[in-house]
């Protein structure tokens, strides 16, 4: 069987070892980086076990945003996420105990004084009367963001998972949304997603080598870790007006808001769920910056708190909707599967009795009717 938790410390060693699989500036191969972002997510998934859940419940940060609190620091990402709650999800197959894959979500990325920081494409006309031409290049200028929006990142599968018939990768993107939905209060009222740029195996990037380094003259992974306590050098150090990216490499413009192999179903699956690209990419690797409202993605509607889960009266069978149910103890331990069965009006879940030993013993608990 195939559960969702929160992350752990013993987790430390499988989460590394899957961070070298994927390069993503979310989840670094940097020990110390990942242990204090598991410290803070365990003091988020404390913080929402005690606070009311559902839709209607009151606004409140959690213990890891607040000054003095265990893990408030992440690796320095306090200084990008302010005072915010930050969610770290691993997947473990259960018949062995190892931890297959994470994803994680962010509260609030950024706010007030501490912006999140883009560049928004455009366009620039030219135009000589004289002459009788006019010529249009795409440009690139830094934004700044200080509205706190929720960020949802880090999704990575270990590689021999990949493919699986119980659609692994995608149970680990649904978790986050399943759980915005149950403390909707917790997030903002937009969520955005950084989707990495084009990479290779080598760990080129196109955009990097091609724009970006011409005024940030680092290696791109010394960049990146760098990266994880502060966005200041992007500003400091990039132009502040129009830069012409017409006039650069080639690979710089066709580079400019694509994604990889890798990441292009994330990307679609995404944008079936009502994420939309807005012409922001990410400064570093130039992949696009996606963005939904909260109370307008599908999975989010689609969630729901449960009063009680009870058996099935027969075997599920193939007309069964999926559900993604889960449950949280009020000391914060967190666990969700995804299972055929069926959900009434009144707020029950009625599951098989192998997924009733997982979500029955939480004191709260939700469900989401997935897409077929």
């Amino acid at each position: 069987m195939f559960v969702i938790r929160q992350a752990k410390p013993a987790d430390l060693d499988d989460l590394h070892s899957l961070a070298k699989q994927t390069f993503f500036i979310n989840l670094p191969p940097d020990r110390d980086i990942i242990a204090r972002k598991i410290a803070q997510s365990q003091a988020s998934f404390s913080s929402a076990a005690t606070a009311p859940q559902g839709k209607g419940a009151r606004a409140g940060l959690g213990n890891a945003g607040r000054s003095g609190s265990t893990g408030g620091d992440a690796a320095g990402i306090g200084a990008l996420t302010g005072r915010s709650d930050l969610f770290l999800f691993v997947l473990e197959d259960t018949d062995t105990g190892g931890v297959i894959g994470t994803s994680q979500v962010i509260a609030r990325m950024g706010g007030k004084g501490h912006p999140r920081v883009a560049l928004a494409l455009g366009t620039m006309t030219r135009r000589s009367t004289a002459l009788k031409i006019d010529w249009t290049h795409q440009t690139a200028q830094i934004a700044r963001d200080e509205s706190g929006p929720s960020e949802i990142g880090g999704l990575i599968l270990n590689h021999a998972f990949r493919g699986h018939k119980q659609r692994l990768g995608r149970f680990l993107s649904f978790v986050r949304f399943h759980f915005i939905g149950l403390h909707r209060a917790r997030f903002a009222s937009r969520v955005v997603a950084e989707m990495l740029g084009p990479i290779d195996k080598t760990g080129y990037n196109p955009f990097f080598e091609k724009f970006t380094r011409h005024f940030i003259p680092r290696p791109f992974p010394e960049v990146y870790r760098f990266s994880q306590t502060s966005k200041e050098f992007v500003t400091g150090l990039m132009p502040p007006g129009e830069i012409d990216l017409s006039i650069m490499d080639p690979e710089v413009a066709h580079a400019a808001g694509a994604v990889g192999d890798d990441t292009a179903p994330a990307r679609r699956m995404l944008e079936r769920l009502g994420f939309a690209y807005k012409g922001h990419i990410d400064p570093l690797d130039g992949g696009p910056h996606l963005e939904a409202v909260t109370d307008k993605i599908s999975l989010v509607a689609a969630t729901g708190v449960v009063r009680a889960v009870e058996r099935l009266a027969s075997r599920p069978t193939a007309g069964d909707p999926t559900l993604l149910v889960s449950t949280l103890t009020r000391e914060g331990e967190f666990l969700a599967i995804q299972t055929k069965g069926k959900r009434t009006a009144k707020g029950i879940v009625k599951v098989s009795p192998s997924a009733m030993s997982v979500v029955c013993r939480g004191a709260t608990m939700g469900a989401t009717t997935l897409p077929a």
